[in-house]
């Protein structure tokens, strides 16, 4: 996979991706492209004849605290910050839409946020991003989601009137997804300040759209794009796997979902998924693929640039970004 882009991304953070390790640190082989400075909204590339698109939909700093990661203490995690060039206070938090250019249409890996004021000043950026990255949102046909969290689809409903944003586009949602998001009693389930209202939302408007259709087990959704079952971070979360001339690009959704967590000790247990240990076994197993078939992954909240290839380090794996 070739890197076309010919400017730097945009809104990321300087330093490179936080070393989270438990027994000993994960390198960054390409730590000096990861500290440049950035100013574009989206990095383009090519996989065989598809193009990708990462696109910045938003960032924010989520301050540590203590169960942030439920196996590790917040001084652990702070100390690993810091030798990483980062604050120790924060977690840097990036929301990135990813986009396929298939023939004559657009096709979006999630919606973003919607500039939803639960994820903070500053978001739902991503039809800036489409415009600079020369996308039409008028050609977006397909909308493929990976989980049902706000901050992936509230991009596909206006935030006053919960209209559709996308409403002659085809949106494909996980069918584990949306029945788990649909179930009696979800409503009262407390997952945290992000998800509240959450599961009303979705039983208002993706539930009930018209446009939408589900799936089940690991279909090919599109031509060269197959469903990657990776449940726990939600219970019916999927990566989708792009095929094209030999190429292979895993789009990982929320695998991981705090940026210096890419390069961790994937067996922290992260509190912001609903399933911390299914996560971590999903992480691995995720991970271990993305080794064995020499794949070329992103994620959806890793720091821009935020596609690479990962090799593995003993219990651990080295994250390199692409240049």
């Amino acid at each position: 996979m070739s890197d076309i882009s010919h400017r730097d991304p945009a809104l990321g953070a300087a330093g490179a991706y936080a070393a989270f390790g438990l027994d000993r640190p994960v390198t960054f082989v390409d730590a000096a492209h990861a500290q440049q400075s950035v100013t574009q909204p989206f990095r383009k590339y090519k996989v065989g004849d598809i193009e990708i698109f990462s696109l910045i939909d938003g960032m924010r700093d989520v301050p540590l605290r203590e169960g942030m990661v439920r196996n590790v203490s917040v001084e652990q995690v702070k100390t690993v910050l810091r030798g990483a060039g980062f604050p120790d206070n924060q977690a840097p938090l990036r929301f990135i839409v990813m986009a396929l250019k298939l023939r004559d249409q657009v096709v979006l890996i999630d919606s973003g946020t919607g500039g939803h004021p639960i994820y903070g000043e500053g978001n739902g950026r991503l039809f800036e991003s489409m415009a600079a990255a020369g996308l039409d949102p008028k050609a977006v046909k397909t909308i493929l989601v990976s989980h049902l969290h706000g901050d992936h689809i509230y991009g596909l409903m206006n935030n006053e009137s919960d209209a559709q944003v996308f409403p002659d586009a085809d949106i494909v949602v996980p069918a584990a997804e949306l029945k788990w998001w649909t179930r009696p009693g979800v409503e009262s389930i407390d997952l945290g300040p992000t998800r509240k209202g959450l599961a009303q939302r979705i039983q208002a408007t993706v539930a009930t759209w018209k446009n939408v259709r589900t799936f089940e087990g690991e279909p090919e959704l599109l031509p060269g794009v197959h469903a990657v079952q990776a449940p726990g971070h939600s219970p019916g979360m999927v990566a989708h796997l792009v095929t094209s001339g030999g190429e292979q690009f895993l789009i990982s959704a929320d695998v991981v979902n705090l940026a210096p967590h890419i390069s961790t000790n994937p067996e922290w247990q992260l509190s912001i998924d609903q399933d911390p240990q299914m996560a971590v076994e999903t992480r691995r197993k995720i991970f271990d693929r993305v080794v064995a078939d020499k794949l070329t992954i992103s994620g959806t909240h890793w720091l821009m640039p935020n596609v690479g290839t990962l090799a593995k380090d003993g219990n651990s794996y080295v994250f390199s970004a692409e240049g």
